[in-house]
């Protein structure tokens, strides 16, 4: 008998759960924006794979199925607009430095999405930030369009957190709940992100106590900013529900591979997480603050394990300290 090839693809179920929870994601993209939306999933999808692709044969591995999380999830935080150019050069940025260079899935310290995203945040800020295309009306939305930035002269919507922060009143949070407003493409509904977000919770395909840590206490805080009379805070509600914070919790906060190992310490991930965010988003000159506060938080990720780590060894065996 023949033996066969090299695989190109590994099989990671725990992924393709992944992948299937962002699907509801994917739709409220399609429906409030455009088809260009699944176009630009689909093609963040294959360059991701190529450039994973290119350095995997070398080492004669096949390509891991987490590839199409990270560029999933890549494609989905991109605004509606987003150029062609800046879309290749952001994924392939986000596996060759955030992933490969490591050593490949399973090494690599930051989360490869939030990678590229903070690439070409910075070297193209007017295409990530100046333009927002408004979300379609009407029972159908965009599902007859190709994309509702075709009209230049309303591509000027503000998202709700840059409303926030000029002090202006965030839309009424029916509207966010179902996602008819701009942003980025696939995280303006609540209702989409909750349903493939409870998925994972339940199916425990992400880690429980990281969700859980991380809304409480940015709720928490946020409560307190509330309580304190900050004007700048937006109130519980919309904050939690505007600017994709939810989408990160559930699906970039989770990432097994860059988040702490040992359940104390993803804890303390998860608080250093929603706590970076709450004062990036309230108190500097960014509308979010997620990108920035998970790429924090995974850089001290592998401190905190080893941090807790010692402090376990001789007590109790590490595996057992790994909750979902």
């Amino acid at each position: 008998m023949e033996e066969e090839g090299p695989r190109i693809l590994s099989r990671q179920p725990i992924m393709r759960r992944m992948v299937v929870a962002m699907i509801p994601c994917i739709l409220a993209s399609i429906y409030f924006f455009g088809w260009r939306s699944l176009i630009i999933v689909v093609v963040s999808c294959i360059v991701g794979f190529a450039a994973e692709y290119f350095f995997a044969r070398r080492r004669k591995e096949p390509v891991t199925e987490a590839v199409f999380v990270s560029a999933i999830i890549y494609a989905l935080i991109m605004p509606p607009t987003v150029p062609w150019h800046v879309l290749v050069f952001g994924m392939v940025f986000a596996i060759v430095f955030g992933k490969m260079v490591f050593g490949g899935f399973g090494f690599n310290i930051f989360n490869p999405a939030m990678v590229g995203r903070a690439f070409v945040y910075i070297c193209f800020p007017i295409a990530l930030t100046a333009t927002w295309a408004p979300a379609a009306q009407g029972f159908w939305g965009a599902l007859g369009t190709w994309s509702t930035a075709l009209n230049p002269d309303v591509i000027t919507t503000a998202t709700p957190m840059a409303l926030a922060k000029a002090g202006q009143a965030v839309p009424p949070l029916v509207h966010l709940m179902l996602g008819r407003l701009s942003g980025t493409m696939g995280v303006t509904s609540v209702i989409a992100i909750l349903i493939g977000g409870g998925y994972v919770f339940i199916s425990k395909t992400a880690n429980r106590w990281i969700i859980l840590t991380v809304i409480s206490t940015y709720v928490i805080l946020n409560g307190l900013l509330v309580i304190l009379n900050v004007k700048v805070a937006p109130g519980i509600l919309p904050a939690l529900f505007g600017g994709g914070f939810l989408f990160g919790a559930f699906f970039m906060a989770t990432d097994p591979v860059s988040a702490p190992k040992t359940h104390r310490a993803r804890i303390v991930y998860s608080v250093i997480i929603a706590g970076s965010t709450v004062v990036i988003r309230n108190f500097s000159v960014f509308n979010g603050g997620f990108m920035f506060s998970l790429l924090i938080a995974n850089m001290f990720a592998p401190i905190i394990d080893h941090a807790f780590k010692t402090r376990t060894t001789g007590k109790m065996p590490l595996e057992k300290d790994d909750p979902k």
